[in-house]
C-alpha cells in the first residue's frame, strides 16, 4: 500500500460534518447517563499496550474539576449489532483511566447531533489535578460501538467525541500511542471511480510524561469534497520504521 503523504494536517474533511452544528442548535439535545464500570488514579504508570487510545474533535472543550462530568458523541443512524458505546477515558501521563458503558437501545436516533452523556466521577482528585496543571492532549476519549464492554468484544466502530457540546467541527484528532515508530493516518479515497490513499503524517504531542500515548493525528475537515469521496470505516494507523511497516490498526469512524 503505497501512501501519499500530506505533511501537517491532512486535507480531508467529513462532507455531512457541515450542516450538522445548526441541527444541533435548533433541535433538543437527547442527554443520557453512562455507567461507571472501572475508574483508577494512581501514581504508578506504565506504557500502553493499545495503538489507538483517542478519536476527538478539536478544540473539544474540557470537563468538569469535580465528580459530576458530562462529555458529548456524535451517534450514527444506524448502529448495526452494537449494544453499547463503551468509551475509554485514559490519561497521557497513565495515571487515570476509565471504562463507561452506554446502553444504545434507549437513545433515539439523533444522528448529526451530539447527544449529551452524563457520568459520576469517584476520581475527583484527578480532574482537579487536570484543571490545575493543563497542557496539550491531556486526556483521551475512545467511544466505541460494541456488543458489549468486555475488552475481549471487537470493535464496530470509533464515534466522534468532545467535552464541548456545540465544537467547531473543522479538525478530528487521533491520539496514538507509535511505540516511538513513525506513525501515519491513512485513508481510501474514491474520485472518479479510482480509489487512492491519503495519508497524514502524525506528529509528537508537545508536552511531558507522554505515557499512555505520544502522538497526535489531525485531519482538516473542511476539505473532503476537493478530494473525493472518504471511506471512513477504512481509515488505518499505520506505523513503520524506516521502509518496513510495523503494523496497522483499523480506525473505523461511525458516519
Amino acid at each position: 500500500m503505497k501512501l501519499p503523504i500530506k505533511r501537517g494536517s491532512l486535507m480531508i474533511g467529513l462532507l455531512t460534518l457541515a450542516p450538522l452544528g445548526a441541527q444541533a442548535v435548533d433541535q433538543p439535545r437527547t442527554t443520557v447517563n453512562a455507567t461507571v464500570l472501572n475508574e483508577g488514579y494512581v501514581p504508578e504508570v506504565s506504557v500502553s499496550g493499545r495503538t489507538l487510545m483517542g478519536m476527538m474533535v478539536e478544540p473539544g472543550g474540557e470537563p468538569n474539576d469535580g465528580n459530576n462530568q458530562q462529555l458529548y458523541l456524535w451517534l450514527p443512524e444506524e448502529y448495526g449489532t452494537s449494544e453499547h458505546a463503551c468509551i475509554n477515558l485514559n490519561s497521557r501521563d497513565g495515571q487515570y483511566s476509565a471504562l463507561l458503558s452506554l446502553p444504545l437501545k434507549s437513545i433515539p436516533s439523533s444522528p448529526g447531533r451530539p447527544v449529551q452523556v452524563n457520568f459520576v466521577s469517584q476520581k475527583a482528585e484527578y480532574y482537579k489535578h487536570y484543571k490545575q496543571n493543563r497542557s496539550p492532549h491531556q486526556l483521551a476519549v475512545l467511544a466505541e460501538l460494541k456488543p458489549d464492554c468486555r475488552p475481549t468484544s471487537q470493535r464496530e466502530a470509533v464515534l466522534m467525541a468532545a467535552w464541548d457540546s456545540s465544537p467547531d467541527l473543522k479538525t478530528l484528532i487521533v491520539l496514538a500511542n507509535s511505540s516511538r515508530l513513525e506513525t501515519l493516518l491513512a485513508m481510501p479515497v474514491t474520485d472518479a471511480g479510482n480509489t487512492r490513499y491519503l495519508a497524514v503524517k502524525c506528529q509528537p504531542i508537545e508536552a511531558p510524561h507522554r505515557i499512555a500515548y505520544d502522538t497526535v493525528c489531525r485531519l482538516d475537515l473542511d476539505k473532503l469534497n476537493q478530494e473525493g469521496m472518504p471511506h471512513l470505516r477504512k481509515m488505518q494507523l499505520v506505523r513503520r520504521s524506516g521502509a518496513s511497516l510495523a503494523g496497522k490498526v483499523p480506525v473505523e469512524l461511525a458516519r
